[in-house]
């Protein structure tokens, strides 16, 4: 319905990642209050696509076996999702506990994209109202550390808006610039920003990968 944009006045903002919590805020809010102006609304709540050099992706899968042939619905799509996601979770946070502890620095799960779905062992780009037993899903999820993550919701906080989702760059990018469909053309998504460059990589129809530069 309408964009606004205005620049830093200093460099309040690194590689994508926020230096100064306040000063950002503070031209958030303008921009903020310029558009509830155009518009004639109060904006009480807000989506951020993330950007940050220390971002880090895990693969994973999940399987579910079924007692008898059945149409499959989204319930079933959800479960066989967060099934996956937790198993992505599990296995980052196991190969990179160590390493955390000694940093003193934790991680969030902030988005994931599912890679492929099989059913009965043949892979399909979507499961929703076939019928079989054996489903399964691969997906990739993606983490930020939790400095950043709190950084971002302290200054939305600092704008009286309430943060409803959280995703990366590079996965709105993707979604924005190339339709499932085109996906099939192992295509590479390259958003070159001021402070960063992010990367998403397609293959068969799916997203392989996303990192940032």
């Amino acid at each position: 319905l309408a964009i606004e944009s205005e620049e830093h006045a200093r460099r309040s903002m690194k590689d994508g990642q926020i230096e100064d919590i306040d000063q950002v805020a503070q031209v958030a809010r303008r921009v903020k209050q310029r558009l509830e102006s155009r518009l004639g609304v109060m904006l009480k709540k807000v989506c951020i696509a993330a950007a940050g050099r220390a971002l880090k992706t895990q693969k994973a899968d999940y399987e579910i076996q079924l007692e008898q042939v059945r149409q499959i619905d989204g319930e079933l799509i959800g479960r066989l999702e967060i099934g996956a996601v937790t198993a992505a979770e599990e296995a980052f946070h196991k190969e990179n506990n160590a390493e955390d502890k000694e940093l003193g620095r934790g991680f969030f799960l902030v988005g994931y994209s599912v890679l492929s779905y099989y059913l009965d062992n043949l892979n399909i780009s979507s499961l929703k109202d076939h019928k079989g037993r054996n489903l399964k899903v691969e997906v990739i999820a993606t983490f930020l550390p939790r400095e950043v993550v709190d950084s971002l919701y302290m200054t939305m906080q600092k704008c009286s808006l309430e943060v409803v989702s959280l995703t990366l760059e590079p996965i709105a990018a993707i979604n924005a610039a190339i339709p499932q469909d085109l996906r099939l053309l192992n295509l590479a998504l390259i958003d070159i920003g001021a402070g960063t460059s992010d990367i998403a990589v397609c293959r068969d129809g799916g997203v392989t990968g996303y990192t940032m530069a």
